[in-house]
């Protein structure tokens, strides 16, 4: 008795789960990202953080730099 109880409560969650997964609205790509991202997050953290911190050095020069060093405690 105890088995049938515990597999309709297995086949009741396996509906309740199929019901969340249907109504999710997350695209299949974005769910692949995220299942690669959740191995290895500095694959693109890094990269993209450099990009950035390049992008306003250019832009803004030793102000930014100085402000970057502030941050973290700088060298003075």
């Amino acid at each position: 008795m105890n088995e049938k109880i515990f597999i309709a409560n297995l086949e009741q969650r396996v509906k309740e789960q199929r019901k969340l997964v249907e109504t999710e609205m997350i695209p299949e790509w974005a769910k692949g990202l995220g299942d690669w991202m959740a191995v290895n997050p500095w694959r693109l953290v890094i990269p993209v953080a450099s990009i950035v911190y390049l992008v306003f050095r250019i832009g803004y020069g030793e102000q930014y730099r100085e402000f970057i060093l502030g941050l973290f405690g700088g060298f003075r």
